[in-house]
């Protein structure tokens, strides 16, 4: 984190604390397509070169991976379902995505450059809740996206045959 992020960072973070917790706590209400808003947002960048070159391919199997984690959320333990959830909610919403990322736009708008950018300060970030949020959030896309059997050929993974 740059000393200009970090200096804008705490100035949102004590305006939206001076504005009182009413407007934290309505900034941080769940909204049921949270997960997919970010989802569509860090997909692409986490994915970067591994996409199919065809845009039409590469936006089915983007939404097939995002299927694949909305399918998979109900198989983790709780606590790393309410946490990925909270994630997911605090990126969607103004103050709290300032803090975390250090941008005011929303996670769509940002360049796919932009987004490789935050996941990399995420990755090596001193704090270790964005290291946290970075390997939680790449573990699980990495694993919906290859977890599909037409991406094994690429990893040259053949799967066991059972009885």
């Amino acid at each position: 984190m740059h000393r200009r992020q970090f200096l804008i960072t705490g100035l949102a973070l004590a305006g939206s604390a001076a504005l009182g917790i009413k407007v934290w706590h309505y900034s941080l209400s769940r909204q049921p397509d949270n997960r997919s808003l970010v989802l569509a947002a860090i997909l692409p960048a986490l994915l970067y070169g591994a996409l199919p070159r065809d845009e039409q391919a590469a936006i089915a199997a983007l939404q097939r991976t995002e299927q694949a984690v909305t399918d998979f959320m109900p198989f983790l333990p709780l606590h790393q379902q309410q946490q990925l959830d909270q994630l997911f909610n605090l990126l969607v919403h103004r103050f709290s995505r300032l803090g975390l990322t250090g941008y005011w736009q929303t996670l769509d708008t940002l360049t796919v450059s932009e987004r490789l950018l935050l996941l990399q300060d995420w990755r090596d970030s001193y704090l270790a809740v964005l290291q946290q949020a970075y390997h939680g959030l790449r573990e699980l896309l990495y694993g919906a996206y290859y977890g599909q059997p037409e991406h094994w050929q690429h990893l040259t993974y053949i799967a066991p045959r059972f009885r």
